[in-house]
Parts: structure tokens; sequence; C-alpha cells
């Protein structure tokens, strides 16, 4: 009985340590490093924040497109972009978090993960197109993972919202990445 005990308790850490495993190699290390969700804020940086009570971590920012036979997977490819939002969660309620991601062109952005892993195939968008991808929260925070192929000055404009509160950058603009 004790052996059988053993070998269940033994079974039971492996596949543990596998979903660790899992989890933690869930986001490309290049996507992992653009991470802000952990991260605190000076005093002197909060002065200038006027994100309201839902608020994108990242800012407004350019990177690379990605080639286009990387820019549809999450790989690490050079474009991936994560964009993260958290909310006061003493102020604002809600259960998920409603992503507009809307494409200028002249390239193709793709959505290619999400924090709940509702995004299980990549999301084409093309120029001058939109989509809206729902995603769940978990203890107020949620992301995207957005990559672009093409290039060219292709400008993605990501809009989020949790309940009526739009999310906002530190200087109180919608997210936009633009890719060269």
């Amino acid at each position: 009985m004790k052996r059988v005990l053993y070998v269940m308790l033994g079974i039971l850490v492996v596949v543990s340590m596998l979903g660790m495993n899992v989890l933690a190699g869930e986001l490309p290390e290049s996507v992992q490093k653009q991470a802000r969700k952990d991260d605190k804020e000076s005093e002197e940086w909060q002065k200038f924040d006027k994100a309201e009570l839902v608020k994108f971590l990242q800012v407004q920012h350019t990177a690379a497109a990605s080639d286009p036979e990387t820019a549809s997977k999450l790989d690490g490819s050079i474009g991936e972009r994560l964009v993260e939002v958290k909310l006061d969660a003493s102020s604002v309620e809600g259960e998920t978090v409603v992503w507009n991601v809307g494409n200028k062109g002249p390239g193709v952005v793709w959505v290619v993960a999400a924090s709940d892993d509702s995004v299980t195939d990549a999301i084409e968008i093309q120029p001058e197109g939109a989509v809206d991808v729902e995603v769940a929260l978990a203890d107020g925070y949620a992301y995207l993972v957005v990559d672009c192929q093409g290039g060219g000055e292709t400008t993605a404009d990501i809009k989020a919202v949790v309940g009526e509160n739009a999310a906002k950058t530190v200087r109180g603009k919608d997210m936009k990445i633009l890719w060269f």
C-alpha cells in the first residue's frame, strides 16, 4: 500500500512539474521580456500617469515586422508585441476584457495569443479591417500578443474595454503599435 502511495505521489509531482513548465514556457522569451504585469511604478512616474481605472501596461511603440512565414505563429519572431491591461479591481467590476484590434495597413496584422488561451488559431486582420476578441480576466489582468507581416508603417489601433471602462495608456491614449 505504501508503495502505491509513493508511486502516486511521484506521478503527481511529475505531472505538476510538467504543468509548471508548460505555463512557464507559454510565451516565447522575447515576448515574456515585454511583460510589465509585476512592475512597480515609482511615485515620480505615477505623477504623470493619466490612465484611468483600466490601464494598458505598455506605451505606444514601434517594432520591426516579422517575416511573412512567421507572423501568424506565436514563435518569438521579432514583430510579436505583448499588450497587457490591468484594472483597478477595487473600482471596476468585470470578468472579461473586450479587445478591438484595428489594422490601418498596409501590412497584415495577426492576433497570435491571449492570456486565457482563447486564441487557439491566429486571427488575421487585413488592412482597414478590425476584430473583437473577448478574453477572461485573471486577477484583473489580461493580455494579447499581436504580430505583423509586411511592415511599411503598418499601424494597429488597439482598444480594450472592461464593462464601461476603456483602457488608456499612461498618457491617457488608446494603444497604437507601428511596425516598420
